[in-house]
């Protein structure tokens, strides 16, 4: 069975070899004619030319001859524009840069990178590359760079991440680089070396103006969406709903005075003490948490809700869902439509309870 991979099926090889054997010299030309009629290799000629496909896997050295041409003008490219880079320098610069290269060969390198050691002259080249030549006399610096040189000849080496890339970054990360005055020193020692980043950050005073036009912008990113502010709306207008009915029903229930009497009883002394120190309404400094334990309360529910609920669990649920939906919405957190969907269907179905103590009947005055 042929492999999966095989490029060719078995009958071009054999036309290959019957190709060869006619291309052997026999005695006379005659015979090697005779041969060549007789061989399949005529009619595979005939049938390639009818196949596109068959043609391709015959002569697939075409494209390949292409892309080596494509290669080679690229290198070629590449040698003839480093050519002229020398060219910028002196002959003294460029045999300092050559001496240093040579000398860089006898600093140790850690195990993992000595195989990537960057030769001499593309090291030289390198060298060429520093802003400062002052750095070539310290022995720490030309240490640093040539593990610098050698980690960005492995990355330039590698098309997968393996063991030998991550050891070597790795042992790169160990070791120290020496310090710089400014950053652009520490820029330049890094792209010299082939450590180059796409871009490289860079310092920049804002100015007052610049700074203000910056925090306008970030003003008007926050402007709130519409379904946010119909959230606020909405929540307003039910909250507030909500408090004018529970502070009719309880007071018909318990009296005016039913938050001093009946707040302590379910857990609620925290918005007791607001009330008497603020004033106001009692609801008022309530929030959802307050409305779930009032309204649930065994007692307060038994007497009041159960009219309009049929169970205080479920009402204790609906209203902390919604107090999770308002602190949502009105303190800026995430949002979304979807949340306001959820938000409608809540309050709705709090509503549909609420119906329970609108009165059914209403005295008319006479005209």
């Amino acid at each position: 069975m042929r492999p999966h991979y095989a490029p060719f099926p078995p009958s071009v090889f054999e036309a290959a070899r019957l190709a060869r054997e006619a291309a052997t010299p026999f005695s006379t030309l005659r015979e090697q004619m005779k041969l060549f009629e007789d061989s399949p290799v005529r009619q595979l000629i005939e049938q390639a030319k009818r196949d596109e496909s068959m043609r391709q896997a015959l002569f697939p050295q075409s494209e390949l001859l292409d892309r080596f041409r494509a290669v080679s003008d690229i290198v070629q490219a590449q040698v003839e524009q480093d050519r002229r880079w020398r060219a910028m320098f002196s002959p003294s610069v460029l045999e300092q840069a050559q001496m240093a290269a040579k000398l860089a060969q006898t600093f140790a390198l850690p195990t993992v990178m000595e195989t990537f050691r960057t030769p001499v002259d593309p090291f030289a080249d390198k060298l060429l590359r520093l802003q400062s030549f002052d750095l070539l006399r310290q022995p720490a610096y030309m240490e640093a760079f040539a593990r610098a040189s050698a980690v960005s000849d492995v990355l330039a080496e590698s098309v997968r991440v393996g063991r030998e890339l991550r050891e070597a970054t790795q042992a790169f990360a160990l070791g120290s680089i020496p310090a710089f005055d400014t950053l652009a020193g520490y820029r330049n020692f890094l792209d010299a070396a082939g450590l180059r980043l796409p871009r490289w950050p860079r310092l920049r005073l804002l100015s007052a103006a610049e700074k203000r036009r910056r925090f306008k912008a970030r003003l008007q990113e926050k402007t709130e969406p519409a379904h946010v502010k119909r959230a606020k709306t909405l929540v307003h207008r039910y909250e507030l709903t909500l408090r004018e009915i529970l502070d009719a029903v309880m007071a018909d229930a318990y009296g005016e005075d039913w938050a001093e009497a009946r707040l302590p009883l379910c857990d609620c002394k925290d918005l007791l003490g607001k009330w008497r120190k603020r004033g106001g309404d009692v609801l008022d400094h309530a929030d959802y948490a307050h409305y779930a334990r009032i309204m649930s309360h065994p007692e307060h529910f038994e007497a009041v809700f159960e009219a309009g609920f049929d169970d205080p669990a479920a009402l204790a649920a609906l209203l902390n869902d919604a107090g999770r939906l308002r602190a949502a919405s009105h303190h800026h957190r995430a949002f979304t439509p979807e949340d306001l969907r959820d938000l409608r269907v809540t309050w709705r179905t709090i509503e549909a309870g609420l119906l329970a103590f609108t009165g059914d009947y209403e005295l008319e005055s006479w005209a």
